[in-house]
């Protein structure tokens, strides 16, 4: 019982942390252009227990994506898009995202969740993501 406070208390304090430090990259409400010419959509931070429950995962993600309709349509479908990323790493084991080739899997595997949840197709939707914080405790 104790340990399990100690846990939340320490979920919400990465939490609020993660809010105050990148509040300010979720301001902008259009898909903005990314230094590759390309476009982005930016996701709020996820916290999600991984499948056995001894660890969870606190990930930031960006969206490479192929125009600013397409940007538009994640926002549109926000909720959809952020229930299949949370589906997605919440059933994974810690083992299967710690090295650089299960980091590459997870990702071709939420591209293509994220463009069936918005209807794309995988070279006309999201063509890339990008973690912009990976920490699993």
């Amino acid at each position: 019982m104790m340990q399990a406070k100690r846990r939340l208390i320490l979920l919400n304090s990465l939490i609020v942390c993660t809010a105050l430090l990148t509040g300010s990259a979720w301001a902008s409400d259009k898909a903005s252009a990314s230094a590759g010419g390309g476009n982005i959509a930016r996701l709020e931070p996820f916290v999600v227990n991984l499948a056995s429950f001894d660890h969870y995962l606190q990930a930031i993600i960006t969206l490479q994506v192929s125009s600013a309709e397409i940007g538009d349509k994640v926002k549109m479908f926000m909720p959809v898009v952020r229930h299949a990323v949370i589906m997605s790493l919440s059933g994974k084991e810690a083992i299967e995202v710690q090295d650089n080739a299960g980091k590459k899997l997870l990702i071709e595997e939420l591209r293509e969740r994220i463009n069936k949840a918005i209807s794309a197709k995988n070279d006309d939707g999201v063509l890339d993501i990008f973690f912009e914080n990976f920490v699993i405790q």
